[in-house]
């Protein structure tokens, strides 16, 4: 069937018909970046601007889009945060960047538009006066981080856990949670006291994926102290005298129920790729 003029332009195209459709045919794409675009898709950008045409999306109407987004509240019933604005916006703009390179429309409103300013939160230590206030208050710093002794208190409180050399890696040699995930024995190398770094494992709806790390850089050979190395050699001692139904697969760090895995080796882009 021939395809008319105006449907090979944005005014044939629905923004929820091209939202959903740009989405669909992402191939080189992380899991969680998925789910996270279907749901500003579903939750904001639909609602709000999907009985528009793409040739009707204007900056004016993008604008007050995102202040009716604005004015609404979140589950905690708290207005959404600059950041949620800034993510729907990432979204919105990677969509309408693929509707400009496939010719629907000659540019991309929503690269203009202004939303307010979310600065990047500071980081903050956990001190005693701190701690004394979050407790008092129920408020605390949106990042902060424990100092030493804290680190030392954690530690030596979970000295008997079965996963005391998780922690330890997590705390000591800067792995990322899902790369520690995606640890298997044979990334280590105690006799030279390295551990590489290679992979990463990551939930999306309730499912657990396996693949490249998100950057190069993180693809990195970790150096590993003496005492880092003994902790390594008691947990795969312990490991050996396991019982019960534990899961393995040549993973360092294992719990007894294994979520399904799907590995997902191809690069991943990001979301405003």
């Amino acid at each position: 069937m021939a395809v008319s003029a105006e449907q090979r332009t944005g005014d044939g195209w629905t923004a929820a018909r091209w939202l959903r459709q740009w989405l669909d045919g992402r191939v080189a794409i992380r899991p969680t970046t998925r789910l996270s675009h279907a749901g500003y898709i579903e939750q904001f950008l639909i609602p709000h601007i999907g009985h528009l045409t793409l040739a009707d999306l204007t900056v004016a109407r993008l604008s007050e889009m995102f202040t009716r987004i604005g004015r609404q509240t979140n589950r905690a019933g708290l207005p959404h945060t600059p950041s949620t604005l800034a993510h729907v916006r990432t979204t919105l703009r990677a969509a309408l960047n693929a509707a400009v390179r496939d010719g629907l429309i000659d540019g991309n409103p929503a690269r203009h538009v202004e939303l307010p300013a979310n600065p990047r939160p500071r980081p903050v230590v956990w001190t005693p006066a701190r701690v004394t206030a979050w407790q008092a208050t129920g408020a605390r710093p949106r990042i902060a981080v424990w100092g030493p002794a804290m680190l030392a208190e954690f530690l030596d409180a979970v000295r008997d856990d079965r996963l005391f050399a998780l922690w330890w890696l997590l705390a000591l040699r800067g792995l990322r949670r899902g790369e520690a995930a995606a640890l298997r024995w044979d990334d280590l190398d105690l006799d030279h006291s390295e551990l590489d770094v290679h992979r990463a494992r990551t939930t999306a709806g309730y499912q657990v994926f396996e693949g490249l790390p998100k950057t190069d850089a993180s693809r990195r050979t970790v150096a590993l102290d003496k005492h880092t190395v003994k902790v390594l050699r008691d947990h795969r001692r312990q490991r050996a005298t396991d019982t019960g139904a534990w899961a393995d697969g040549g993973y360092v760090f294992t719990v007894r129920t294994a979520a399904r895995c799907i590995r997902t080796p191809s690069r991943a882009g990001s979301p405003g790729s």
